[in-house]
């Protein structure tokens, strides 16, 4: 084992996506962890996830590989739709393409089945890591370790993972910045039975209805059975109590009234399956992550928005070569300014394309003829590779 922790555990605080990821990448190499999750029972929130093949090929390191492909839709085409016409305004391969050129493939599957193959591997590894009803009240450390108090007792461990999402506790603890800010989006989610459509046939199997200041995604999850629909408008403010709210069905109605036939079918479908509207919230970047023994992954570090399709993937790098680093050492503190060197202008770099992007497809200038140029991802985050990327860059 390395020389960066002795008998003490990883703390990690979250089981979701990062904190789950630091975890099986640390039992991978024999170190200890203790997963502290503040809810009660494991329940993943949110539709479904896309994962390119950046991320897929994070997994493959952490050995869930088979297990992830069972679960997911290999999508073979995707485009970007025109909202009243239908018409393709732009398309591209994905499928054997995609994996050929990237020598991992892009797949898309509910996250609570991504969050079903890592928390089975979790358990798999070690059957006592994962500590639930564990909220973080507080975090303190010293030269030798830090101590976490829960809901369910104190922890100490060797280090602190903060892994516990935009609203983080241990963000609040390391830099007491406040709540997280609203980022002037809305989305209505929700998981549709394919057979409940009016068009189940609908090709390509990806695809984003781009109209003005409103965008509309959609793909298949589960085979040919459920649909992932995922609405966005731009807003002035979120005025709701909380962050996530069961949607008023003719509110989503009249924000998609006049689309194309095949995304008023997706809207129908949603107001069918229940599905909930959310504001999206993120923050101001931080100057750092790490104070001393403890540092933050995924949205605790970086909230992203959705609109490259790379939320998920980063929390799995972060995780990925959080693990590494730790594994590596030399010594925690050490261990942790590797991690947060490397992942650093990685992370904060796709934070802001997120943005950039988000703002551009959204205030795009649709036009009647569908002929004017659309805005896409280059796919630039694709080529990362973090399970092989030297430490020492």
């Amino acid at each position: 084992m390395s020389g960066t922790v002795d008998k003490q555990p990883v703390l990690i605080a979250g089981a979701g996506i990062a904190g789950l990821c630091t975890a099986l990448g640390l039992l991978r190499a024999g170190i200890p962890v203790r997963v502290l999750e503040q809810a009660a029972e494991l329940r993943e929130v949110g539709a479904a996830v896309s994962l390119a093949p950046n991320a897929t090929r994070a997994l493959d390191s952490l050995g869930v590989g088979e297990a992830l492909r069972a679960a997911s839709n290999w999508p073979q085409r995707a485009a970007m739709k025109h909202y009243q016409s239908g018409a393709e305004m732009v398309a591209y391969d994905m499928g054997p393409e995609m994996e050929r050129r990237w020598g991992s493939p892009y797949l898309q599957l509910l996250r609570a089945d991504l969050h079903t193959v890592l928390v089975d591997e979790l358990r798999r590894l070690d059957t006592t890591a994962l500590q639930l009803g564990a909220r973080v009240l507080g975090v303190s450390q010293d030269g030798d370790s830090v101590t976490v108090e829960t809901a369910a007792g104190s922890f100490t461990g060797t280090c602190l993972v903060g892994a516990d999402g935009v609203r983080s506790a241990v963000r609040a603890a390391l830099y007491g910045d406040g709540a997280p800010d609203f980022t002037g989006y809305v989305a209505w989610r929700g998981v549709v039975p394919t057979d409940s459509l009016r068009n189940p046939d609908f090709t390509p199997d990806t695809a984003v209805f781009l109209g003005p200041q409103r965008t509309l995604l959609r793909y298949r999850v589960r085979g040919h059975t459920a649909v992932n629909v995922v609405a966005f408008a731009r807003v002035e403010s979120w005025a709701d109590e909380g962050w996530s709210l069961p949607a008023d069905r003719a509110e989503l109605r009249a924000s998609f009234a006049g689309w194309h036939p095949e995304a008023d079918d997706m809207i129908e479908g949603l107001c069918r399956a229940g599905a909930f509207k959310w504001g999206l919230f993120g923050r101001a970047a931080l100057p750092r992550w790490q104070q001393g023994r403890v540092s933050l992954v995924g949205d605790a570090a970086h909230p992203m928005l959705p609109f490259l399709g790379q939320g998920a993937a980063m929390a799995i790098e972060d995780g990925v070569l959080m693990a590494r680093a730790l594994v590596r050492g030399p010594d925690v503190e050490t261990a942790l300014a590797c991690y947060e060197r490397i992942r650093y202008p990685r992370a904060t770099n796709t934070a802001k394309r997120a943005d950039a992007h988000g703002l551009r497809i959204h205030q795009h200038l649709v036009t009647a003829s569908a002929d004017a140029p659309v805005p896409r991802d280059d796919f630039a985050e694709f080529d990362f590779d973090v399970a092989t990327t030297p430490l020492d860059a």
